[in-house]
């Protein structure tokens, strides 16, 4: 995750810039109604100091801490705000992708804007730095496997691994249960039109079964969470207990981000996200979590087309049904294809009836959102040259989204402070899809489409640079189905919430998985909030320690 910059005081936000430009450009909107009793956004009433990843002074509200005092408990908050007397549904109607695309077309034009944006475009392009490392150690730690052609499904690291010293994860218990699994799929436009490459894409992680949530009847009913991890989640890469994902400077008192790969650790991150899979599965669900394409296990060169990632994740729903492109190997190391392989890690349930839950944290979100957006709403290629759109894919048996971390409420909601690279997430999300086909941060078409969605989950840090607390809020109030909102008082990165609060969530996660795999409009437990105060002040008087008050 990148570290936070202060913005020049005199740079321009290209949120506003973009809107501008792309309207008197005369793109296309999307209308959308909002929701007619949106949850009220409650003034700040302080400022308090965050850490890690903003360093930065933020607006906060006070809320009573458990030793009865009133504290400063902050948020970020939304950048752009629509103009007096606008009519419409502002952070929709201009945030779409064709007013990113139209945005970029004018900063292109314009040499200065051109020359800050395109090194991050052309940065940000493939290949990442799985197909760049050579070092075979560097390799072993981030669990590179030679992503082409079939391999050796039985030669990948399985979570017994993970119970050796020093790692001693808990998700080595469930390996019993853990089928090492591989999911076919076409490449992305990036590679078929720049690369012009046309072989598959294997798609590689584990499967672990579950024993099924109780319906109160005395039933026990199988459902699936497919998880989506963020920008660094390598299923299989080795994190060392020590490693910490930032440190403060004692000279600045700055959160400074630690460098990896370390000599002992290829990602940060990953022991969390091993340990909500773990939970998650011996809470009944099964769970299935494979790499992304362009990483660790698996093979292609672009991992940074969520619009395609949402592709794979609605293929491999398909897959899991059918049988076509999927291979397993075993708890026992029997390795099988075809509709061979699906029945034995099914035993018996009809994948196509098995109630499917996406998960995301952070990139994961995009992928996600993108998937539901196409499964409920409309098939966007927002990555071809020429955006079409089609009828929803229309999986009956897609029943919710849980998202940590999330990007749902889309540009309309960066926030302030952030930084000089982040704050032009516009430009470079309209030249990415020009220049090299690739759709990674998504437009407002998600959050568009969130009230067709049957059920939503979010859960987030109070000060998330990834989107404001009000874009969270109104993703949720546009939400018609299942939903709830959960918040803490910690930034973007799961691994960064105190242990408790991580905790805490998955709870709730439990408890609304099961709400959605059993068709309940409500989840028992939520706590309630009427405006984002009542909100923020839903969380214990538990802080990420960069940022807990005293603490500095």
């Amino acid at each position: 995750m990148r570290q936070a910059r202060p913005r020049p005081k005199t740079f321009r936000s290209p949120l506003l810039f973009a809107a501008s430009c792309a309207s008197a450009l005369g793109a296309a909107a999307i209308v959308q109604a909002a929701p007619s009793t949106p949850s009220p956004i409650a003034p700040a009433e302080c400022r308090a100091h965050v850490g890690y990843n903003l360093n930065a002074e933020l607006p906060g509200y006070l809320i009573a801490s458990s030793d009865g005092a009133r504290r400063c408990v902050p948020f970020t908050a939304t950048t752009a705000k629509p103009p007096a007397g606008y009519r419409g549904d502002y952070y929709v109607d201009e945030f779409t992708d064709a007013k990113m695309r139209a945005a970029w077309a004018v900063c292109k034009a314009d040499t200065a804007c051109d020359a800050r944006l395109e090194p991050h475009i052309t940065g940000r392009a493939p290949p990442n730095k799985d197909h760049r490392t050579t070092d075979p150690h560097g390799l072993y730690l981030l669990g590179r496997v030679n992503p082409d052609g079939t391999g050796d499904l039985t030669s990948i690291r399985r979570p017994a691994f993970f119970g050796a010293a020093p790692w001693r994860e808990p998700i080595a218990q469930a390996d019993a249960d853990t089928f090492v699994v591989e999911f076919t799929t076409d490449r992305d436009p990036y590679e078929r039109l720049t690369l012009h490459l046309d072989t598959p894409v294997k798609l590689r992680g584990w499967y672990m079964r579950g024993q099924g949530v109780d319906d109160g009847a005395g039933r026990k009913v199988r459902s699936l969470i497919i998880m989506s991890a963020g920008g660094g989640g390598r299923i299989v890469a080795i994190e060392d207990p020590t490693n910490q994902l930032y440190h403060m400077d004692p000279k600045t008192g700055r959160s400074v981000l630690n460098k990896l790969p370390s000599a002992v650790s290829g990602v940060t991150g990953q022991r969390a996200w091993r340990r909500f899979m773990y939970i998650l599965n011996q809470a009944g669900f099964d769970v299935l979590s494979y790499d992304r394409r362009g990483v660790g296990l698996s093979s292609g060169v672009d991992d940074t087309d969520t619009v395609q990632q949402a592709r794979d994740v609605l293929r491999v729903i398909t897959e899991l049904k059918t049988g076509d492109g999927v291979r397993v190997a075993t708890p026992t190391g029997q390795v099988l294809e075809g509709r061979a392989a699906t029945r034995a890690v099914m035993t018996g349930v009809d994948a196509g009836r098995l109630p499917v839950l996406l998960m995301g944290s952070s990139r994961g979100t995009m992928t996600s959102g993108f998937a539901m957006a196409r499964n409920f709403d409309k098939t966007c290629e927002y990555d071809m040259p020429t955006v079409a759109c089609g009828p929803p894919v229309g999986l009956k048996n897609l029943v919710g989204v849980m998202q940590l971390s999330d990007y749902t409420a889309g540009p309309g909601y960066i926030t302030y402070p952030t930084d000089e690279e982040d704050d032009d997430r516009i430009l470079f999300e309209g030249g990415t899809e020009v220049q090299n086909h690739i759709a990674f941060f998504p437009s407002s078409a998600i959050l568009a489409s969130v009230p067709k969605w049957p059920a939503l989950f979010i859960g987030r840090g109070l000060w998330d640079f990834a989107e404001s607390l009000e874009g969270a809020v109104v993703a949720y109030d546009r939400a018609t189905g299942l939903k709830e909102l959960v918040v803490v008082r910690a930034p973007h990165p799961i691994e960064t919430w105190p242990e408790a609060e991580q905790q805490r969530v998955l709870g709730r996660m439990i408890a609304f998985a099961t709400a959605a795999t059993l068709g309940q409009k409500t989840a028992p437990g939520a706590r309630s909030w009427t405006d984002s105060k009542s909100l923020a002040a839903t969380t214990p008087d538990l802080w990420e320690p960069s940022s807990e008050p005293g603490k500095r």
